[in-house]
């Protein structure tokens, strides 16, 4: 394995499903995490291990614990699909969990194409990959309105009596990109190490979906009649939804048209230093595991916005003094978003979309400490580039910090991120196995056991093929 060291694989397999904002746990951190290191921080491939490393496939969803129980179809590409499907996304959605605790919202999925990164030489190294993403983000959601969406208005629930609300809005997006990274490292010395990196992003494909909503107060109650039914009744209920493209099914052609769907650019950048000289195997005349004692790093990732003004766009505004909402209501939202709002409620003002909306920006800070040979521990903090501005289209991300202890070596790593987000009550405890061609990763799996708290996990698996560069033994 240490000579020439590659996998093929055919299938991604069943999903038995970074750490957060899409970065895959423990992959994000390791030296041999290649084009998965490389979405965090782009200057890890300069200098790479690799002479070439092929992602074959990876999907990622944040899930609850609900998906092992009610195993659907697709049902674990939500943010994806609500771009394209209306086919039982309510209960699909039901499956997804938040991977923050009560507000705001933040469910999401990716799925990550095949790509690939080669080195040039011992220095420089390039990268292509294509990502599908998917965002649904929500405001000021009470807990009772998001209890009776998981649990349903048709199952005997409890009253809920007369409760303040106010403003609150939900978001859905979705975008692909291609990208295009280019590493080199500077400096090469006995104990000293500097790699830098770059990454330009074209989004393609882009779809939006919103509510903009304030209501007064709100209660559940029973239906007339029926001990099961429930209604949720809204009053002085205010209301301003829109999209950028009607929901339709997906034709690769229709990605590119700007009459349909969105674009825009995006960058991130990277730095890498790496101080020391003192974990060595002096039984390899080349060897290339890592010799330092702590490695410190930082990045931006996601600088760069959309540009919404396509032709099939919409938004319509109305307000009702009182709304009745039950279960047929419920399900029509959940499978068709904003088109459903649409055709349930009259519009007072009917006019286009036009915005520009902002990535998911944020800035990493990273330093890693190998203890002992093969055993390192990370610290990392994720956070908002900047604050998020008024406009409530955009995604921002959860700022969390995570300490990763993690085991590693050329052909596999286990990690085990310690997540604390903002925000949330509980810690996020997760675990991620690479063996081979394969890894896969939880970030959250003491949330998928409990049913209350922060219920949602970042969940992975992949597949990928490599080849590192050459290894010589003494003798």
């Amino acid at each position: 394995m240490k000579k020439q060291l590659y996998y093929l694989t055919i299938t991604l397999g069943l999903l038995a499903k970074s750490a957060y904002a899409q970065q895959i746990p423990g992959l994000a951190a390791s030296n041999y995490g290649g084009l998965y290191r490389a979405t965090e921080n782009p200057s890890a491939i300069a200098g790479s291990r690799f002479k070439w490393q092929v992602n074959i496939g990876t999907i990622g969803s944040s899930i609850n614990h609900r998906y092992f129980v009610f195993l659907g179809k697709n049902s674990l590409f939500y943010p994806l699909l609500a771009a394209h499907s209306k086919d039982e996304l309510y209960g699909r959605s039901r499956t997804m969990g938040s991977l923050t605790d009560k507000d705001p919202i933040y469910l999401t999925s990716e799925i990550r194409w095949p790509s690939a990164m080669f080195s040039i030489g011992k220095y420089q190294g390039v990268a292509i990959q294509f990502r599908t993403r998917g965002f649904v983000t929500g405001n000021n959601v009470p807990d009772d309105i998001r209890n009776l969406y998981f649990k349903r208005l048709d199952t005997g629930m409890d009253n809920v009596a007369s409760t303040d609300w106010g403003k609150f809005n939900l978001v859905q997006q979705s975008f692909s990109e291609m990208s295009f990274s280019y590493g080199v490292q500077l400096l090469d010395l006995d104990a000293h190490k500097l790699r830098v990196g770059a990454t330009g992003k074209r989004i393609f494909g882009a779809r939006i979906g919103y509510l903009k909503g304030s209501v007064d107060n709100f209660q559940v109650r029973k239906v007339t009649g029926s001990q099961d039914e429930s209604e949720l009744v809204l009053n002085n209920f205010s209301y301003e939804t829109g999209y950028s493209q009607q929901n339709q099914k997906m034709k690769l052609g229709d990605l590119f048209n700007s009459d349909k769907y969105a674009a825009g650019w995006a960058y991130d950048l990277g730095v890498t230093y790496e101080l020391g000289n003192y974990w060595q195997n002096k039984d390899e005349a080349f060897d290339q595991n890592p010799k330092y004692i702590l490695r410190l790093a930082a990045s931006l990732t996601d600088i760069g916005s959309i540009k919404y003004k396509t032709t099939g766009s919409r938004v319509i505004g109305g307000q009702q003094e009182q709304t009745i909402i039950g279960q047929k209501e419920l399900e029509i939202i959940g499978n068709e978003g904003a088109d459903g709002l649409m055709n349930l409620y009259p519009a007072s003002s009917d006019t286009t979309f036009n915005s520009k909306v902002k990535l998911p920006q944020a800035v990493h800070w990273e330093a890693d400490v190998q203890l002992v040979k093969g055993f390192f521990v990370t610290l990392s903090q994720t956070k908002r580039f900047k604050e998020q501005s008024d406009n409530i289209l955009g995604v921002a991300q959860p700022n969390v910090f995570t300490i990763t202890p993690r085991f590693e070596d050329e052909d596999s790593d286990f990690a085990f991120p310690i997540s604390f987000i903002q925000g949330n009550k509980r810690v996020a405890i997760g675990a991620l196995a690479h063996f081979g061609p394969i890894f896969i990763g939880f970030s959250n799996i003491n949330g998928l056991m409990k049913s209350g708290g922060a219920r949602g996990s970042m969940a992975y698996v992949g597949v990928s093929a490599w080849k590192l560069k050459g290894w010589k033994k003494k003798g």
